[in-house]
């Protein structure tokens, strides 16, 4: 999948839960509703990652799915994509910045 793909994913969904779900909700409410999605998303990949590791209690093991995992770094990923759009970043953006402060940081660390 290409980045411009994706990106038309996530606006075709922002429109999708804006009609379906953020009905009559603000700006402002979306924005909260969708962080406390991210914080549900971000808490199934931590237990992912400890499923992965073996160390979840039997019950959740056996539930356990082989693309659990990685199913749940793309919810996170996907959801964070919606916050963003909602608060208004360009994320593509935000990204090329902070990568370049990155490396910039590194290299400095380096030398």
């Amino acid at each position: 999948m290409q980045f411009a793909d994706f990106q038309k994913f996530i606006n075709e969904q922002d429109n999708l839960l804006r009609q379906a779900i953020h009905t009559g909700l603000s700006e402002k409410e979306i924005a909260l509703t969708r962080t406390v999605k991210l914080g549900e998303e971000f808490g199934e990949l931590c237990d992912e990652v400890l499923a992965s590791f073996g160390n979840q209690r039997t019950g959740k093991m056996e539930k356990k799915d082989a693309d659990g995992l990685a199913d749940e770094f793309a919810d996170v990923t996907i959801v964070t994509f919606l916050l963003a759009k909602s608060m208004n970043i360009d994320i593509m953006n935000a990204l090329a910045r902070k990568i370049e402060k990155i490396k910039t940081k590194h290299n400095q660390q380096l030398n």
